[in-house]
């Protein structure tokens, strides 16, 4: 096929030219009012992504800060009673009229 061949199938369009540009007008249009929605919502999810990490990661510090507290104070009150077990054994608990 030759070049001059391809140009005698060439389609004719009976639309006008105005309406072709009315028509691809609002096709751009459309295009860029969905990219711009769309850029929208990924910035949106984005930013919520973040709050959500940033607020799991301090969640997940003041939990590991509690947790040491915790343990800090079990030991604590495991020493208190080995204190309060090794006083009632020697008994002086009831000479320092601390006893019920």
């Amino acid at each position: 096929m030759s070049a001059a061949g391809q140009d005698d199938r060439k389609v004719q369009y009976t639309t006008p030219a105005r309406v072709q540009a009315w028509f691809l007008q609002r096709s751009r249009d459309n295009w860029k009012k969905k990219y711009m929605q769309q850029k929208a919502d990924a910035k949106r999810l984005q930013n919520r992504v973040n709050d959500v990490t940033k607020s799991r990661e301090k969640w997940r510090d003041e939990t590991e800060e509690l947790g040491q507290r915790i343990r800090e104070l079990e030991s604590e009150n495991a020493a208190l009673h080995e204190q309060l077990a090794a006083l009632k054994k020697d008994g002086q608990l009831r000479t320092a009229g601390l006893a019920p």
